[in-house]
């Protein structure tokens, strides 16, 4: 029989992870897509048009887990959960195969430990956005709702006229509080869980100065103005506090994807320490202690980086 070259011989596991991987993403998308196409298919013909969302409101398909909702709107991420946990399925499965095709087992498991908590790492990472993009859309709304006190209109009124004139998620706030007033909630009480619901300090200043003039009665509109005032010239020293750390956060990015990369890097030249890594249980474990360590430094680094609202 004729004799197989070395490198030929070695490149073999390589080659069919990258053929899997391949073929799995491949089969994963058609898969999708089709699934996709008959569900849509079948609702249009099963259920007739559904009627159009109130204004100020935007509606979501009925998606996954709630839970995982929650933590894209924390994180600022438009994707529905069901998408998100779509591409997430098409990745891992792939990565997972590939592994355990070209280093085993111990590699496989590897694979889908980081695959499980390297989203949970981004989103540490990143959880704050949402909230950050909530706070700066309240100024415009803020000042539609004193615009909509100063026509003349009631609270309830200028809070759903406001709704009605921005977009995003604070127009479905407003949306909300406006729904549960004309429901027979008291305003004060409506702004009140909508404090509840959203307890960021721009929220809590809002909510303060409206249940203040509704109360109190006034000059309302004048007092919500200067809400709006304060809200912009707070981003505005957040905005410059960033800038300003922005030299910090950039080499904290730089100290953390270092490891990984060197990592990555001398497996691809050296085959022993390829070897040593992917194909020993204590480079296994040598390989998960080190991605485990270089995580909680970014998580630190995160934290001291992070500029306070």
């Amino acid at each position: 029989m004729t004799a197989v070259a070395p490198g030929v011989a070695g490149a073999v596991p390589g080659l069919a992870a990258a053929v899997l991987t391949f073929a799995s993403l491949v089969a994963l998308r058609a898969a999708f897509r089709d699934r996709s196409r008959a569900t849509a298919a079948g609702r249009l013909r099963a259920r007739p048009a559904a009627p159009p969302p109130p204004p100020g409101t935007t509606r979501r398909p009925p998606v996954g887990p709630a839970w995982l909702g929650r933590r894209l709107d924390e994180a600022g991420v438009g994707a529905s959960p069901v998408d998100v946990r779509r591409w997430w399925a098409m990745v891992t499965a792939p990565a997972v195969g590939a592994a355990l095709v070209a280093a085993g087992p111990g590699a496989a498991a590897l694979a889908a430990a980081v695959s499980v908590a390297g989203p949970c790492l981004a989103w540490r990472l990143v959880r704050h956005r949402g909230a950050a993009r909530f706070e700066a859309s309240l100024p415009p709304a803020v000042e539609a709702v004193a615009a909509g006190l100063r026509s003349g209109a009631s609270l309830r009124q200028a809070i759903a006229g406001a709704a009605d004139a921005v977009g995003g998620p604070v127009a479905g706030d407003l949306a909300a509080v406006a729904a549960a007033t004309e429901r027979g909630s008291g305003v004060t009480a409506s702004l009140e869980r909508w404090a509840e619901r959203r307890p960021l300090p721009g929220v809590r200043l809002v909510v303060a100065a409206l249940c203040l003039g509704a109360e109190t009665g006034g000059a309302a509109a004048q007092a919500v103005d200067g809400v709006a005032l304060t809200l912009r010239q707070r981003l505005a020293a957040q905005a410059e506090a960033k800038a300003l750390a922005t030299q910090a956060r950039m080499s904290a990015a730089v100290i953390g994807a270092s490891p990984v990369v060197f990592c990555a890097l001398a497996a691809a030249t050296d085959p022993r320490t390829a070897g040593f890594l992917l194909h020993t249980p204590a480079g296994l474990a040598l390989l998960a202690a080190g991605l485990a360590l270089d995580g909680a430094g970014a998580l630190w680094m995160a934290r001291l980086t992070r500029v306070e609202a």
